[in-house]
């Protein structure tokens, strides 16, 4: 059986699907307006950098770009449920239809400005996911005030699989910052103590 679309038709669906696709960026854009952006960036011994937005105290998008010894390999992005549903609802579409026009945003819209920001170049989405729990916003961590570097790496040893040998051979090499280690591993502990990393 063939089905045959004549050149009004297929024009109003091409113009209701474009209507579409400009309500869910134009909602999105508006809604990342009200969101604050953390940025953690690839480091020494981390081999990804990522993206998470808050809003109203939330984590609701995270999109994160992994890197192997040839530089980019993989982005991935998150986005909670609670958006894709709402824009399904009230617009009368699939999931995976707003789904696949977020990424298709967060690709053109997004990603230049996090590279703007970070200098980095060349990443993309490969991948695209839903989370069904919101986690709450995490404050970036800083470095207390007069806190020694013996002390940092006393912290390193005590929540790593790291000795203080090798923290030290890492940090004198070049290999590692210390500071930046030490606050990567005070992120990754609020995390866990969150209830997820």
């Amino acid at each position: 059986m063939r089905i045959i679309i004549t050149e009004s038709q297929y024009n109003r669906l091409n113009k209701s699907s474009e209507g579409i696709t400009n309500a869910i960026i134009k909602y999105m854009n508006e809604y990342i307006a009200e969101g604050r952006r953390i940025i953690t960036l690839k480091t020494r011994h981390r081999v990804s950098s990522s993206e998470t937005w808050c809003v109203n105290g939330k984590e609701t998008l995270k999109s994160i770009y992994y890197y192997g010894d040839n530089g980019f390999e993989k982005g991935y992005l998150a986005v909670s449920h609670k958006i894709i549903d709402k824009l399904s609802k009230l617009l009368s579409i699939r999931h995976s239809y707003v789904l696949h026009v977020i990424e298709e945003w967060y690709d053109e819209t997004m990603i230049p400005k996090f590279e703007a920001i970070t200098g980095e170049s060349g990443l993309g989405l490969d991948e695209i996911d839903t989370w069904a729990r919101e986690e709450d916003c995490l404050d970036e961590p800083v470095k207390p005030e007069g806190i020694t570097d013996e002390e940092m790496i006393e912290y390193i040893v005590n929540h790593t699989l790291y000795t203080k040998e090798e923290v030290i051979n890492r940090i004198k090499s070049g290999e590692a910052d210390l500071d930046e280690l030490y606050l990567d591993v005070v992120n990754t502990q609020n995390r866990k103590k969150r209830g997820g990393i």
